[in-house]
């Protein structure tokens, strides 16, 4: 029995593990997209939101429930019989409230347009959490770069540091330069830990708006700026007919809708009643029609301010839609003029100061093995290096982030999101 029960363990164990290791699925750019659409908590509200728009207008259109009634009229008792009294009969009827016409039809076509404008809404919200995405993925990747070039600014470090002590011992170095050294390379444990803390964030961001508990990413290749061409003449018009414009445009058209609403709410409703009345066997059935009129006399205290609010949900709506015309064009620039910069930046660093700041270590190299240069010159434009291919990797991730927060503004992906990209 105890050996029984240790070999269940084990399985159990195994199968644990196992299941464990399926669970840690490895996320590539297209698997957090498809993640995102399925399981984010904020894109499934918006979807819910707009399906539930889309009911509304046929809700709006449809005439109010008829009534049925019955009636016992009764002589000398309630429920008499029939055939006690000439003036005893029991009725059936049914009404309908019928709206002055053209009211159900204003108020499924304000329905509808509300309706689109929460698509344009759930467009929107698409956009923008796939554009946090792609920042929180950009600020991963440019911090796994950074551990990647740390990393190897470590392995330099330790050569140096052997170097230098290799100079020391057969009495050619000083010292100062191996502690020096040695310090250098303490303080790049520092900086592996800072950066695993940004790491650990980046990922978690990630694993938020992908409603997980965890993520495992893969690995980058090496990081190249997407090229980006568009004028901006060609953005602003499409930031104009971005979701999120669009959005406001169409609760104009629906408050626009809901003015002459509130001026058919001036005209009256109507009602009709059908009865039949079943009498004794000595008389006939009774049938009687009744029409009802709905008369607005509190027009000055009730329709009257309808309308002015009417009027008021109109004038907010345009006002609304003209802060996201604003809005959209201000960021279009705002985030072109970053794109810009930073492809100026990135030229430069490729072009002039990476290749001069790796010449400068490598003669400082070569210059400080052969005791021509001291340790300090070397160490200054190693580190004046490892500077510089940081900023690089930084100024790649700033350029690739502006992009995907222009992309929600335009209302389109203007860089597909794919490792082909890396």
């Amino acid at each position: 029995m105890p050996a029984r029960l240790c070999g269940n363990g084990f399985w159990v164990l195994a199968f644990a593990l196992a299941s464990l290791h399926a669970e840690e699925k490895t996320f590539g750019p297209q698997d957090l997209v498809n993640g995102l659409m399925q399981n984010n908590p904020e894109i499934q509200a918006a979807r819910s939101r707009f399906e539930a728009a889309t009911k509304r207008p046929a809700q709006a259109g449809t005439l109010p429930e008829p009534t049925a009634s019955y009636t016992n009229f009764g002589v000398g008792h309630p429920f008499s019989r029939l055939n006690d009294s000439d003036f005893a009969y029991q009725g059936f009827g049914i009404s309908q409230e019928l709206p002055f016409p053209g009211k159900l039809g204003l108020a499924s076509e304000q329905a509808k347009r509300e309706a689109e404008s929460e698509q344009q809404n759930y467009s929107s919200v698409v956009l923008g959490v796939t554009a946090r995405l792609k920042v929180a993925w950009y600020e991963w990747l440019s911090v796994q770069k950074a551990i990647e070039l740390t990393r190897q600014d470590r392995d330099l470090l330790s050569r140096f540091e052997e170097i230098a002590r290799n100079r020391y011992t057969v009495g050619k170095g000083l010292q100062q330069d191996v502690l020096k050294a040695q310090f250098e390379v303490f303080a790049v444990e520092r900086q592996f830990a800072m950066l695993d803390e940004k790491r650990q964030r980046a990922e978690a961001e990630i694993a938020s708006l992908l409603a997980v508990p965890a993520v495992v990413l893969r690995a980058p290749g090496e990081i190249q700026p997407s090229s980006f061409s568009l004028p901006i003449e060609e953005l602003l018009r499409a930031a104009n007919n971005s979701p999120g414009v669009l959005a406001e445009q169409k609760m104009v058209d629906a408050s626009a809708v809901g003015i002459n609403r509130s001026l058919k709410d001036f005209r009256p409703d109507f009602g009709v009643d059908l009865q039949w009345q079943h009498t004794g066997s000595n008389f006939p059935d009774y049938y009687m029609a009744t029409v009802h009129v709905k008369i607005p006399i509190y027009y000055a205290r009730k329709q009257r301010y309808a309308l002015e609010e009417s009027y008021s949900r109109l004038n907010e709506a345009k006002q609304n839609y003209r802060s996201a015309q604003q809005q959209a064009i201000f960021q279009v620039k705002d985030q072109y003029l970053s794109i810009q910069s930073s492809d100026r930046i990135l030229k430069l660093y490729k072009t002039t100061l990476l290749p001069q700041a790796q010449l400068t270590v490598d003669s400082s190299t070569a210059a400080y093995e052969v005791g021509s240069s001291d340790f300090l010159t070397l160490l200054t434009n190693l580190t004046n290096l490892i500077t510089l291919e940081r900023q690089y990797y930084d100024e790649v991730a700033r350029h690739e982030e502006a992009i995907a927060r222009l992309e929600p503004i335009v209302g389109k992906e203007l860089v597909p999101f794919q490792e082909a990209h890396q």
